[in-house]
Parts: C-alpha cells; sequence; structure tokens
C-alpha cells in the first residue's frame, strides 16, 4: 500500500431550516391542507446533497427528505416539499403533529431512534445523508451537522478495479449507539461504519468517497477498500498516531491502492440477528420488527460460492464479502447468498429467525459459522408456530462462547427434533425458558450440555408437551437460582432423570417445579435435591392443592416411583408430594414408594400432614 496524505480541511455550511407553517396541535390527520399532506414512500435513504463552493460544501436539502420531530407528545415525520437550496418547507408525512413544548428534529429521520447507521451508501458528489440535529421552543429549525466527513480521493495503477465497499474501522466508535455532548454526537465502543459503492471503478484519476464519522481523535484508524471480485486491501495509520476530524469539516485523505489481496478463504460475516431478521420480513413484505410476526417467510435457505450480485445488503460493516437476500414468492422462500465459501455471525445472533410463523425449514445452516456468537436469546422464538413441522440442522452450530440461551426456541411449536450434540455450554449463564413450549418435540439429546454456570433454568422445558422421557443427570445446578416451573406441564413424560441436580442453595427457587405431568412414572434425583430445613416448602412443587385429576402429577398412571437417597426422600415426603400420597380434597390417591438408588432398597419416610 502507498502512502496516504492528509489534506486542508474544507467547512459545511449549517442548515437553516425554514418555518414549519400551520402546524398546531391536533389529534388526527386532517385529509388536505398542505401543511399536513401526507404521504405512502416512507423511505430509508434520502438524497441531500453536499456541494462544494470553493472551499465551502453546502448541504442543500432535496426534495422528499425525511425528518423527525420528537416532542413529548411523541414522534412525528416530514417531508420536504422541494429541494436544491438550504432551507426548506415540510410537511407532515406521519403521527401526529407535535403541539407546545421543547421540540428535537433529525436529519435522516432514523437518528431519532438514537443510532448512527453503520452502513452508508456511496454519493459521487458527496454523502447520501448528513447527521444534523436541531431544537427549539417552535417549529422553526436552525440544523447544525452532528459530524464531519472524512472524504477518501482513491487512485490506483491496477486496471479493472471496482470498489464495492470500504470500511472504516477505529479505537473510537464510529456508529451505533450515540449522545449528544452540545452539538457533537459521541459514540461509545468501536463499531466502524462501511460505505457501500456498488462497483465504483477505480484509475488513476482520484476518485472521492464520503464518509459520515463522528468529531473525534482518532487513533488505530484503518481503512479497508474492497473490491467487487472479492479482494482487499487494508490501510492503517501509523502505531501511536492519531487522526483528528471536526465537527462540520470535510477532512481529505489521499490513498493510491495498489496492492489487493485475495480473501478466498475468509467468510462472509452477517448482520446481527435482529437486523438480519427485520431485513427478512421487510423483504417478504411485511416490513415488521424482529418481535412481530411473519406469517409468509417458508424457507431460509443460506447459498455459498453464488453468483448472485443483486439483492438486498445483509453483511456486517465489515464483511469482506457481501452477502445478498433475495425474496422467490413462488414458493415464500428468503434466499441468502455470498460468493464466499461460509458464513459468520457475530456475538449477536439473538432473534435471528424470531417470530417466522410459517417457517418450515432452515437450509444449509451448517454453512454458517456461529463461533463469535456471545447472545443467541429468541434466536428461534417462535419460528414454525404455525407450520407444519420445523427442520433446521444445528448439528454444526457452535456456542463456545454464548453466555445466554434465553429463550432460544420459545414456543417452537412445530420441531420435531432437535441435534444439539455440537452445542458448548460451558460459558453459558442463562438458559431460562430454552425449549419452553416446544410441543412436538420428542426427543431431546442434553448429554453434551455442561451448566456449571448457569445460573436461571426457569421454565427450561416448561410445556414440553410430547417428551416421553428426558435425561439430564449430566446437569450440574451448584450455580442455579432461579429453577421454578423447570419441569412444569411436561404432558407426555414419564421418566425424568435429574441425579446430578443440586437445589439445596438458600438462593435457590423451585416453585412450581413438577406440577402438571399427570404421566410421571419414575423420577431419579440425587443427594443434592433437598432443601435446608429452615425454609419453607416450595408452593406447588408436585401438585396444587386444589389440582384435577388429568393435570396432578402422576395421576393418569396412579403411581409414582422416586429412586434418591434417603435424606432426599425425606424432604421430598413433606413437599406437595404429600398430596399426591394422601388424595387431598377428594383426589384419587396416588401410590408413591421410594427406592434407594445405590441399593434398590424401599425407603420410608416419614410423611408430613396436609
Amino acid at each position: 500500500m502507498e502512502e496516504w496524505i492528509m489534506k486542508k480541511t474544507r467547512t459545511f455550511l449549517f442548515l437553516m431550516l425554514a418555518a414549519l407553517t400551520g402546524l398546531t396541535a391536533c389529534q388526527s390527520l386532517p385529509e388536505q391542507g398542505p401543511a399536513y399532506r401526507v404521504t405512502a414512500s416512507l423511505e430509508t435513504m434520502t438524497r441531500t446533497q453536499l456541494v462544494p463552493e470553493g472551499d465551502i460544501y453546502k448541504v442543500y436539502w432535496t426534495a422528499g427528505d425525511r425528518i423527525a420531530i420528537t416532542a413529548a407528545s411523541g414522534t412525528a415525520y416530514y417531508t420536504a416539499d422541494s429541494g436544491g437550496a438550504t432551507t426548506a418547507t415540510f410537511s407532515l408525512a406521519e403521527g401526529v403533529a407535535p403541539g407546545g413544548g421543547r421540540f428535537t428534529a433529525w436529519y435522516p429521520a432514523s437518528l431519532a431512534e438514537g443510532s448512527l447507521p453503520a452502513v452508508q451508501i456511496f454519493r459521487a458528489d458527496g454523502t447520501v445523508e448528513t447527521p444534523m440535529c436541531a431544537e427549539a421552543e417552535s417549529l422553526d429549525f436552525s440544523f447544525r451537522n452532528l459530524c464531519g466527513v472524512i472524504r477518501l480521493d482513491v487512485v490506483t495503477p491496477l486496471q479493472g478495479i471496482h470498489i464495492d465497499r470500504i470500511v472504516l474501522q477505529a479505537d473510537q466508535g464510529l456508529s451505533g449507539q450515540f449522545y449528544r455532548s452540545g452539538d457533537i454526537a459521541v459514540v461509545p465502543g468501536s463499531d466502524g461504519v462501511r460505505l457501500d459503492c456498488g462497483g465504483v471503478a477505480l484509475g488513476e484519476i482520484p476518485v472521492s468517497f464520503y464518509v459520515n464519522v463522528p468529531a473525534n481523535i482518532y487513533t488505530g484508524l484503518s481503512i479497508t477498500l474492497y473490491t467487487r471480485d472479492g479482494r482487499s486491501q487494508q490501510v492503517r495509520l501509523k502505531d501511536g498516531a492519531s487522526y483528528c476530524v471536526e465537527r462540520s469539516e470535510v477532512c481529505e485523505i489521499a490513498l493510491s491502492a495498489a496492492d489487493f489481496e485475495t480473501n478466498q478463504y475468509e467468510p462472509a460475516r452477517l448482520r446481527p440477528g435482529a437486523d438480519f431478521n427485520h431485513l427478512i420480513k421487510s423483504l417478504s413484505g411485511t416490513k415488521r420488527g424482529a418481535t412481530e410476526a411473519d406469517t409468509t417467510v417458508k424457507r431460509v435457505v443460506f447459498e455459498t460460492g453464488s453468483k448472485v450480485s443483486a439483492g438486498l445488503h445483509v453483511e456486517s460493516y465489515d464483511s469482506p464479502w457481501p452477502v445478498y437476500m433475495n425474496w422467490r414468492q413462488i414458493d415464500s422462500t428468503i434466499i441468502v447468498s455470498t460468493p464466499a465459501g461460509s458464513f459468520r455471525t457475530g456475538s449477536m445472533c439473538a432473534y435471528m429467525f424470531a417470530y417466522l410463523y410459517m417457517l418450515e425449514e432452515v437450509v444449509n445452516f451448517k454453512s454458517v459459522d456461529t463461533t463469535p456468537a456471545l447472545d443467541v436469546d429468541n434466536m428461534f422464538a417462535y419460528a414454525g408456530y404455525r407450520s407444519s413441522r420445523l427442520t433446521v440442522d444445528l448439528s454444526a452450530m457452535r456456542t463456545l462462547n454464548v453466555t445466554n440461551f434465553y429463550r432460544m426456541f420459545y414456543f417452537c411449536e412445530s420441531v420435531e427434533e432437535l441435534d444439539l450434540s455440537g452445542f458448548d455450554t460451558s460459558n453459558a449463564v442463562t438458559m431460562d425458558n430454552m425449549f419452553r413450549s416446544c410441543r412436538r418435540l420428542r426427543k431431546l439429546d442434553l448429554s453434551s450440555f455442561n451448566t456449571s454456570r448457569v445460573k436461571t433454568f426457569r421454565s427450561m422445558f416448561n410445556m414440553c408437551e410430547s417428551l416421553e422421557e428426558l435425561n439430564i443427570d449430566n446437569f450440574n445446578t451448584d450455580s442455579g437460582e432461579l429453577m421454578s416451573y423447570m419441569f412444569y406441564k411436561m404432558g407426555k413424560v414419564r421418566k425424568i432423570s435429574i441425579r446430578g441436580m443440586n437445589i439445596n442453595r438458600p438462593t435457590t427457587t423451585v416453585y412450581y417445579f413438577f406440577q402438571g405431568n399427570p404421566n410421571l412414572e419414575e423420577l431419579y434425583v440425587g443427594d443434592g435435591f433437598r432443601r435446608p430445613e429452615e425454609l419453607s416448602m416450595p408452593s406447588s412443587f408436585f401438585a396444587g392443592a386444589s389440582d384435577a385429576a388429568g393435570f396432578r402429577t402422576a395421576s393418569n398412571v396412579g403411581s409414582l416411583r422416586i429412586y434418591c437417597t434417603a435424606a432426599s426422600a425425606d424432604w421430598l415426603a413433606r413437599t406437595t408430594l404429600r398430596f399426591l400420597h394422601s388424595g387431598y380434597r377428594n383426589a384419587a390417591r396416588i401410590d408413591v414408594t421410594f427406592t434407594d438408588d445405590a441399593t434398590g432398597v424401599t425407603l420410608s419416610p416419614t410423611w408430613a400432614p396436609n
């Protein structure tokens, strides 16, 4: 890589927005009147121009530009009536016109959500969006820039170089959640930013690329250029060097790129799970968030080595390869494709396939490396909730670094088999509701699970109604605290084996533990399955006082054999297990017997009174 050169900076003018006339508080949108014109289009990318005039850049509005105005009454959205000037009038497009009070206005409108975008779009004459903010006590705003701009002037002596995207990273944050310090956007963390270029040709004449970045003194700044044919080149500042970007300035950097290398063995990197989910729903036509239901998508297919070069970009900002998402309406399939040999997730896989109600199949998920994942909560929540059957091969999924398994398969009602043999859960902290309401799940082998660090097991198998046998003798619950409803309403379960389970910590909760299992015949527990005498008995541990037949544990089979130690038997005889043994409140009596798990000798604990 040739040297890069910092050039002089140019200031871009603050935008003065004309007064928004005729806007008064109202309860609904009038059907007519220019100040309240409602538009159907909700553009996510607008076209505000950054126009150079000598050493000054002017920010010009473009017709259709969209701003958000927030107030105590909520958020309203407005669009520009015209463009080509530093002032414009805007008309109400969505929401309720704000009444009195103090207002904050944002451009682009998405800034109202408190996040600087990780992906920006190339424009030859400037930035597509120039982040700005204004505060006022009337609807007459003077916008001020929240960021500065880095302009990269790039040349190459090589032939046939087409830039697909440019990634900037530093030791300081360039995108993501931000807060304001005066007029400056401050971004915690160290997330970078990507400029999608779409194949801009390079040559010996400099091509300019504009990127919005927060004002800051950057260290560790690196710039990576990716070509359309899968090559890349990275430039970094010298160790210890810093680079200052002022608010409302354009800082120019000259680059000569001549050392592009092939990314042949690098995986394509996917966007975070919630973003990935939102893009699926947007592409299929539902345009809903990660926690909202989609009833359209039936299949998600991952394709590697693909020649597809069009579609919605769904790669992470720092991906060495593009990833395209396309919708095949004929069979309700989302196709995720990349020219790379594999995919890789980031640290956040949460909500990746969540609330895809009609999902029947995830194809080739083995091509997705999940090793970086820290969080898989709600990853498949409600996936296949209304489909006839959900199939997904998770045998190659890697979870070594995952700490949060909260609701991973929550209400996956149509999944019948899960191969979790590749799961490494040694760093897991929560498995709260992990398999809750997997009603058709017939078999579950968790022998590979390490639960020594897990604190929450609450409702882990709650309403797994088709499991007839569950063996988790390998579960270490020494760290367990919240464990209530763990085996609640497992309708068909006949045998539960939990010999390694420890519930004797004073901070552990085990309410409603086995309640609602009318077909349970055999239970295997260890010596740690008892509570200190000074602690109160857990509510409805085996049954509630008024549970009816068909819901009361073991009521369908009429007997329950528990394999345990003498100490555990003595404690169990004092729990609500006594309701089953005595036939409390005119319920049918259930024959409860205790057997020493080591010797086979029948145990005779003293039953507590009802």
